[in-house]
């Protein structure tokens, strides 16, 4: 571990830094994990099949009570203030693409490496070979479901898949009308399996601004899942992840307001800053690596 970290010898927290003992703040995070519930209770069992062989089938066994959780309560099962404890713990270092935090007083490491063993994703850089199938990608289902629109928003993404279940459903009870082709069939239920995948990865894996539109490019991709099984989404994770986490410089942000308070005295408001990309890997990969090293 010392040869690792041979710069935090001052061992330099934001604690430190700011000179106080407690730093109240509120996170808000982006990452809708009720997602993954809708997806397990609306898709049939062809469909999750199909789910489940795609790059991010290992995530419909997540443990029911945190998705359902999150489903019922329209909010994520997120330790926010224990994350807040470890961003005022977060030490001054030179590495890049690293953050260390001081937990029980040892440094704990926060890297792609760890991201990689929690998230269970690709964590390369995107092959070149990629690169050029990117100019390749048509706009089928970007047409054929969102009217060519390019300002497609994650409550699109929503109402899509919902509007697609909600089709199959009146279509199952309506009786003594004729039944459609297999083909258009298919077709239209690796629709539903294509659109949850991208609504997956907007809303919990990415957890992107809901201001700001979606990839264009993941929504053309899902329509070659070879190709999109294949892609690094576990680095397109981590670098929303990790930068989202790099720019809080609570130290300063506390420092500035003791400053302009009056009488020197932090006031009774707390911090407010949100968290994007899948920061609950982040969470348990501190939990967890910290408790291996203990």
């Amino acid at each position: 571990m010392t040869n690792e970290v041979p710069e935090l010898r001052k061992l330099n927290t934001v604690l430190h830094c700011s000179g106080l003992d407690n730093l109240p703040a509120r996170i808000t995070v982006k990452e809708h994990m009720y997602i993954l519930a809708e997806i397990k209770e609306h898709l049939d069992d062809w469909e999750l099949d199909l789910f489940r062989s795609t790059c991010f089938g290992h995530f419909l066994d997540v443990d029911a009570g945190w998705t359902e959780g999150a489903k019922v309560a329209q909010r994520n099962t997120f330790a926010d203030q224990y994350v807040h404890f470890l961003m005022l713990r977060r030490m001054q270092t030179l590495k890049m693409k690293e953050l260390w935090f001081l937990v029980e007083g040892k440094p704990t490491r926060f890297s792609i490496d760890e991201f990689a063993l929690v998230i269970g994703l690709r964590c390369h850089d995107e092959p070149i070979l990629l690169q050029q199938t990117r100019v390749k990608l048509k706009n089928r289902l970007c047409n054929e479901h969102f009217n060519s629109s390019l300002q497609i928003k994650l409550q699109d993404l929503t109402h899509c898949f919902r509007n697609l279940c909600k089709k199959e459903n009146s279509g199952k009870e309506k009786k003594g009308k004729k039944q459609k082709k297999k083909i258009t069939q298919k077709c239209g239920r690796e629709d539903r399996v294509k659109i949850a995948l991208v609504w997956f990865l907007e809303g919990a894996l990415l957890s992107s601004d809901p201001k700001k539109n979606i990839s264009e490019f993941h929504l053309s991709l899902v329509d070659e899942l070879d190709i999109f099984n294949e892609y690094p989404w576990g680095k397109v994770a981590f670098d929303m992840t990790f930068d989202s986490l790099w720019v809080k410089n609570l130290a300063q942000k506390y420092r500035d307001r003791l400053r302009k308070s009056p009488h020197k005295q932090l006031p009774n408001v707390k911090e407010t800053y949100t968290l994007y990309g899948f920061p609950f890997a982040f969470q348990v990969s501190i939990l967890l690596f910290n408790q291996l090293c203990s």
